[in-house]
C-alpha cells in the first residue's frame, strides 16, 4: 500500500468559513499543514478540546478500517468482491475511506449507489488525514450522509486524550440528519505483535469507556464502535457493557455478518468487503434509507434490528416470489429461526444469515433433519449450477456441503470430505456428474459413500483411515464385481489417476499388501494385489515387459495368478514366492 503524500509544513489561513464536523474554521482559525500529518486544526473557541500530542504513527496511511483483518482473520475473509444478500435486498450501501484513497470522486460514488460514508479523521494524537476536508465535505456535497472515525492506538495515549484530539479535528456531530455519529475504529494492533496493544481485557475495556464517555460529553453522542467479533471478545474479555449505548459497526468479509460480539444482538453497519464498486471498503446499513437518516439525526438513535427473515423474504420478492405467502409464524429451530411459506422456507442463524430453501431440495433437506441435521443452516438461496442443468443450495455443515438437483437425478446431499473430493474433480462438470444418492453408510459399517451419475457407475467412498476417493466407470465395475469394500481390495486410497505411460488409468486400494485396478481401452479394467502386485511393481508396472493386466487374480493349483499382456505372474501359497513367465 502506497504511503500518503507528504506536504511541506506551512501556515495556511483561509477566508470565509469551513465546517468540519463540529469545528467551524474561520479567518481567525489557524490551519497548519504539517509534513505527512494532514491538517492540524487549532480551535480558539474550544480550548477544552486540546490534547497533548503523542509521537506520530510510523505508517498511518496504511492504517484504516479493516487494514488488519485479513492478516488476523483469514477464515472469516472471503474472496474480494462478494455481495451479500443485504445489498441485493436494497439496504443502504456505503463506504469508508482514509488518506490512502486521496481525493475521492464522490459524484461517481453517489451515482453507483453510495448513500453514506465514514471518513478517517485521526489516529492516536499525532496524525490527521490530509484528505479529510475533500473526503468529508465532498461526500456531503454529493448528497451522502457522512461521519468521521478515529483509528485507535490504545497503547499511545489515554482514551480521553485521543477522544479530545479526534473531536477537535473532525470528529464532531450535529443532529442535522446528514452527520453520522463519531466512530471508534478499534482493531488489531498494526504496530506490534500483541493484537490487544499489550493491554489486559480490563484495561482495554476501561480505555474504550474513557474514549466513549469523552466523545459523548463533547458531542452529545456516544460513538459507534467498529471492530470484529474475534477482536472484541478476545481483547475486552467479551465485555457486554457497550451494546446499550454504542452502535456496532461489524467487520466481516463474508456473505453474512456472523455472530455478534458480546453485548450486541445485531449490527447497525457492516463492512462486508475491502474492495468493490466504491473507493475504499464496502459497507451496508442494517435498515432502510429512512432509518439511516434517523440514525444520523437523533442522539441515542439506533435502528430497530430488521427481522432478517422478513428482510430476506422481501428481498426475494415477498408473496409474489416462488416462496408465496407465509404459513404460520416464525419458530425456533436448532439455535436459529425458521419461517415456512406455501412454496418453501427461510432459515436463519446469527452465523449464517437468512436463506431460502424450496422444492425438491427442501424435501431432501428436511429428510436429513433440516437445520438440526448434518447439513446445518443454509448459506445460500437455491442457485443455478454452473453447467446450467441443475440447482443447488449450499449449507454450513462440517467441511463444505450442498444439496444438488437435476430433473434426472433428483435432489441429493453431498458433504464433508466427500464434497471436498467431488469439488476437486470439478463438481457436476467433472467426470462424476451429479450425485444420485445422499451420503450413505457402507454395508461393512466402516465408511460412507455417495453414488454419482458419471459414465458407467461411480461413487466417492470415505473412511477415517483412507479419506475420500472416487471410483468410476470400468474400474468401478471391476471393483464392484470383487465385492466393493468387503472384497479383497478394500476401500480406494486414490482417485482414478492416469498411469505414468500415459495410456491407462488406475485406482489404488487399501487391500492386503498393495493393490490396484488398472484399465486401458484395449485390456479393460483388472485388479492386481498382494505379492503379485509387489512383483509386477518391482518389474516396472505397466512399463515393464509384462505390460498391463488382462485378468483379475485367479486361483491356480496351490496359489494364485494374474495374466498380463505379455506374460503371467503366479504365486505359491506354500512357499510365498512368485514366478514371472513371459510370452
Amino acid at each position: 500500500m502506497a504511503a500518503e503524500p507528504n506536504v511541506r509544513a506551512r501556515p495556511w489561513t483561509r477566508w470565509g468559513a469551513l465546517v468540519i464536523a463540529g469545528v467551524t474554521v474561520t479567518a481567525a482559525t489557524a490551519l497548519t499543514v504539517g509534513a505527512g500529518t494532514g491538517w492540524a486544526i487549532v480551535s480558539t473557541a474550544r480550548p477544552e478540546l486540546r490534547a497533548s500530542a503523542s509521537p506520530p504513527p510510523t505508517h498511518p496511511g496504511a492504517d484504516h478500517m479493516g487494514s488488519t483483518i485479513r492478516a488476523h482473520e483469514p477464515a472469516n475473509s472471503s474472496a474480494p468482491g462478494i455481495r451479500p444478500s443485504a445489498v441485493a435486498g436494497g439496504q443502504p450501501q456505503g463506504m469508508d475511506v482514509s488518506g490512502y484513497q486521496g481525493n475521492v470522486d464522490w459524484s461517481t460514488a453517489a451515482a453507483n449507489g453510495a448513500q453514506f460514508a465514514y471518513v478517517k479523521a485521526t489516529e492516536g494524537t499525532g496524525y490527521l488525514n490530509p484528505s479529510f476536508g475533500q473526503q468529508y465535505n465532498g461526500s456531503a456535497n454529493a448528497g451522502l450522509i457522512r461521519g468521521a472515525y478515529h483509528f485507535a492506538l490504545p497503547d499511545k495515549a489515554s482514551g480521553a486524550d485521543q477522544a479530545r484530539y479526534f473531536v477537535a479535528n473532525g470528529g464532531g456531530w450535529s443532529p442535522d440528519g446528514r452527520t453520522l455519529p463519531p466512530m471508534l475504529d478499534i482493531e488489531y494492533d498494526p504496530y506490534g505483535t500483541n493484537s490487544c496493544y499489550g493491554l489486559t481485557p480490563a484495561q482495554m475495556s476501561a480505555w474504550i469507556a474513557d474514549f466513549s464517555n469523552t466523545v459523548s460529553a463533547l458531542t452529545g453522542r456516544f460513538p459507534t464502535i467498529y471492530s470484529t467479533t474475534n477482536w472484541w471478545n478476545t481483547c475486552t474479555g467479551s465485555n457486554p457493557n457497550f451494546g446499550a449505548n454504542n452502535p456496532l459497526f461489524i467487520a466481516r468479509y463474508s456473505s453474512t455478518p456472523g455472530a455478534m460480539p458480546a453485548g450486541w444482538d445485531y449490527q447497525t453497519l457492516w463492512q462486508y468487503s475491502d474492495t468493490g464498486v466504491f473507493p475504499g471498503d464496502q459497507d451496508v446499513f442494517n435498515g432502510s434509507t429512512t432509518q439511516l437518516s434517523t440514525f444520523a439525526g437523533q442522539a441515542g438513535a439506533q435502528p430497530q434490528a430488521q427481522d432478517p427473515i422478513v428482510a430476506h423474504y422481501t428481498a426475494v420478492g415477498g408473496s409474489g416470489s416462488y416462496l408465496g405467502d407465509p404459513v404460520g409464524g416464525e419458530y425456533d429451530v436448532a439455535g436459529g429461526r425458521g419461517q415456512d411459506y406455501t412454496g418453501g422456507s427461510i432459515f436463519y442463524s446469527a452465523s449464517t444469515g437468512a436463506w431460502a430453501v424450496h422444492g425438491a431440495i427442501l424435501g431432501t433437506y428436511r429428510n436429513l433433519g433440516g437445520p438440526g441435521g448434518v447439513l446445518g443452516f443454509p448459506t445460500s438461496d437455491e442457485t443455478p449450477t454452473p453447467d446450467g442443468v441443475g440447482r443447488f443450495n449450499a449449507f454450513a455443515g462440517t467441511g463444505r456441503s450442498g444439496i444438488y438437483w437435476t430433473p434426472n437425478t433428483g435432489a441429493h446431499a453431498v458433504q464433508g470430505a466427500i464434497y471436498g473430493d467431488w469439488a476437486s474433480l470439478g463438481y457436476e462438470r467433472g467426470p462424476l456428474g451429479y450425485p444420485t444418492s445422499d451420503e450413505t453408510p457402507t454395508p461393512d459399517g466402516v465408511g460412507r459413500f455417495n453414488a454419482f451419475a458419471g459414465t458407467g457407475r461411480s461413487g466417492i467412498y470415505w473412511t477415517p483411515n483412507t479419506g475420500a476417493h472416487a471410483v468410476q466407470g470400468a474400474i468401478y465395475g471391476d471393483w464392484a464385481s470383487l465385492g466393493y469394500e468387503r472384497g479383497p481390495l478394500g476401500y480406494p486410497t486414490s482417485d482414478e489417476t492416469g498411469t505414468p505411460d500415459g495410456v491407462g488409468r488406475f485406482n489404488a486400494f487399501a487391500g492386503t499388501g498393495r493393490s490396484g485396478i488398472y484399465w486401458t481401452p484395449n485390456t479393460g479394467a483388472h485388479e492386481v494385489q498382494g505379492a503379485i502386485y509387489a512383483q509386477w511393481a518391482s518389474l516396472g508396472y505397466e512399463r515393464s515387459g509384462l505390460g498391463y493386466p488382462t485378468s483379475d487374480e485367479y486361483t491356480i493349483p496351490g496359489g494364485r495368478g494374474n495374466d498380463f499382456v505379455h506374460g503371467t505372474i503366479t504365486w505359491q501359497a506354500n512357499t510365498g514366492t512368485t514366478q514371472t513367465t513371459y510370452r
